[in-house]
């Protein structure tokens, strides 16, 4: 199975999903070397938290324009967003 990366971002005050980049495989090396935090994970598999200048410079890469005043960015896999959405559906039938 082909593992998918995304430049996701997250609306800062709902923090609901707000954008979603596909990050073609030609790139993720390129992308990769932009996120220093991916060093200590050789297999890019974790959710990566992106400053503004990462998010800007990921988005330079990609063709894409990014906000970061009002969205917080994170590179992630497939994998990452099913985990995370399984989450927050559960944090939201607890509440």
């Amino acid at each position: 199975m082909t593992v998918k990366y995304h430049l996701r971002g997250f609306d800062k005050r709902t923090e609901y999903e707000a954008v979603d980049f596909d990050i073609p495989a030609s790139m993720l090396a390129i992308v990769r070397a932009l996120v220093p935090q991916a060093d200590k994970d050789p297999d890019f598999d974790d959710p990566h938290e992106l400053t503004s200048d990462q998010a800007i410079r990921v988005a330079d890469v990609l063709g894409v324009t990014v906000d970061p005043d009002r969205i917080d960015y994170y590179v992630e896999s497939d994998e990452d967003a099913h985990v995370v959405a399984a989450q927050v559906a559960a944090m939201r039938a607890r509440a």
